[in-house]
């Protein structure tokens, strides 16, 4: 049976995706250069699976000083929509649920205060034994390698399993060969369903072929 649950945050558990882009936009429009919005739309719109400093590193040629600021004031302003931010429908009751059988962990692109603020909010934070963002370290293998650390369990990709909505969480699973099921609808993946909330059925499937 496996043990560990990795969840992404944004589009995985909340509701936040359109607000957040929506965010990303005007901010550009407004203190960086209009015209730069079709060339950001696209940068997000194929690259979904980016943090928002590698979409600003793009766009804005590798100007690494810039991006950085630019991402700071975005995150900040992020962190005013925590109190608007919902979970999917019943996600949070099974969130709850599944921290008495496994241990969670988190791993977003987003800033720790968000993440923290709206775990808090819908009083789920507890629930998850470890929580990384992207403010210090970007999504990657790396957060993966914490949880490693924190867990001290060398078999820890075995008894794993990454549940996510973007193609870089594919990529990290698959490079550490960590089983993965995509909260999607278009029937690429062995394991697919369109909510956290039905991940009851996927879980059994899985752990019948883990025994």
């Amino acid at each position: 049976m496996k043990k560990y649950l990795i969840f992404d945050l944004d589009g995985t558990l909340i509701q936040s995706d359109k607000q957040i882009s929506e965010i990303i936009y005007k901010y550009i429009a407004d203190n960086i250069d209009i015209e730069l919005i079709d060339k950001a739309r696209y940068i997000i719109e194929n690259n979904q699976w980016m943090s928002i400093k590698e979409w600003l590193t793009i766009l804005l040629d590798w100007n690494i000083q810039e991006v950085q600021i630019h991402t700071d004031n975005i995150y900040f302003i992020i962190n005013t929509i925590e109190d608007t931010v919902s979970f999917f429908p019943w996600v949070k009751e099974k969130i709850i649920e599944l921290s008495q059988t496994y241990t969670l962990f988190l791993s977003t692109w987003n800033s720790d205060n968000f993440a923290n603020t709206v775990l808090e909010n819908w009083w789920v934070h507890k629930c998850f034994h470890k929580i990384l963002w992207s403010t210090n370290i970007l999504k990657s293998r790396l957060h993966i390698d914490e949880f490693i650390n924190y867990t001290w369990d060398e078999y820890f990709s075995e008894k794993a399993i990454f549940i996510w909505d973007g193609q870089r969480d594919r990529e990290i699973a698959e490079s550490m060969n960590i089983e993965f099921i995509h909260i999607w609808s278009d029937n690429k993946d062995i394991y697919e369903i369109t909510s956290v909330s039905r991940i009851d059925e996927m879980l059994n499937k899985i752990n019948k072929l883990d025994n």
